[in-house]
């Protein structure tokens, strides 16, 4: 039973992250100028690196588990942190985490978003 939980549990997160890229790809212009408004360096590249990151952890999650999970988890502790650090800051403009899909300003459920995300990383990779 853990091992199936643990594959559902890297099939959905694989799922999301590849939505997450191929939303980021189909309007690289509007990725670029998130990336830019979300105050990160080198927009242009990471424009490209992170939606090419993303299906590459989707890839892991699905082939093995074991590794993609903790690739997972590593990923959205890096996004988490950083939309932390805007909502310190005050900023609340949109992180662009799923393409021109996800407009809404930056909110503390974007944090929840990320916390059940990195939990089915972590069942992955267990799993």
């Amino acid at each position: 039973m853990p091992g199936s939980l643990a594959a559902v549990a890297s099939f959905v997160l694989a799922g999301t992250f590849a939505i997450a890229a191929i939303l980021k790809f189909r309007d690289p212009a509007a990725t670029r100028r998130s990336m830019a408004d979300f105050g990160l360096p080198s927009p242009r590249l990471l424009a490209v690196a992170v939606p090419v990151t993303e299906l590459a952890t989707a890839l892991l999650l699905v082939v093995d588990r074991r590794t993609g999970g903790p690739c997972a988890v590593a990923l959205l502790v890096a996004f988490t942190t950083l939309i932390v650090g805007r909502l310190v800051a005050g900023r609340r403009d949109s992180c662009g985490c799923f393409g021109t899909w996800s407009s809404r300003p930056l909110s503390w459920r974007d944090l929840v978003r990320n916390g059940v995300l990195t939990a089915l990383g972590v069942l992955a990779a267990l799993g």
